[in-house]
């Protein structure tokens, strides 16, 4: 059912459908009846559409965290990032705080988020995302320094905290290229 709360044009479409056959019937019969049922199908309608705003999933909500964590990243809030990081992975919270005064970015944009798979079925709740990005700034790295924009590809292993908060418990990170031409790590 969650594929209903994730796509309000399926809401609105077997919504006006309805109404449109509703109307239909009535105009033809000019049965006062069917009137009132395709006024209740109009309420319904956006009845639907308001529960569809306000139930959030746990897709819905791992694409908006993958976004906050974008910008916060382009803000170079180092503080907000590591916070993204989960409770279980105190490695990783350690490469970043190791890591992080290393990058200057000036943009972080999410151009594409390929997949959002959640597995309900496993607790703590885990998603897999991959998706494509746009990182700008000045990367220290081993002595050198590098200044551009670069396009990455990033795969990430969340998992949902006990207050509800999706986190990064891994990461891995590539050229786009590799991941389009399927080539196997080196």
């Amino acid at each position: 059912m969650n594929w209903l709360f994730e796509q309000p044009l399926i809401i609105v479409f077997l919504g006006v459908a309805l109404i449109l056959g509703l109307g239909a019937a009535w105009s033809a019969s000019g049965r006062n009846e069917l009137l009132y049922t395709a006024a209740t199908a109009l309420a319904l309608l956006i009845v639907g559409l308001v529960v569809e705003r306000l139930v959030v999933t746990d897709r819905e909500a791992v694409r908006a965290t993958v976004l906050q964590i974008a910008r916060d990243v382009q803000s170079n809030n180092r503080r907000a990032v590591k916070q993204h990081i989960s409770s279980t992975a105190p490695q990783l919270k350690q490469k970043a705080e190791a890591e992080m005064p290393n990058y200057q970015f000036t943009e972080c944009r999410v151009t594409r988020i390929h997949l959002v798979d959640v597995d309900r079925y496993v607790e703590p709740r885990s998603a897999m995302v991959e998706l494509n990005l746009i990182v700008s700034g000045t990367f220290q790295h081993s002595g050198f320094e590098a200044e551009g924009t670069f396009p990455r590809w990033v795969k990430l292993h969340m998992l949902r905290e006990k207050d509800g908060r999706w986190t990064v418990a891994d990461y891995e990170h590539d050229d786009p290229q590799r991941m389009i031409m399927k080539q196997p790590n080196e």
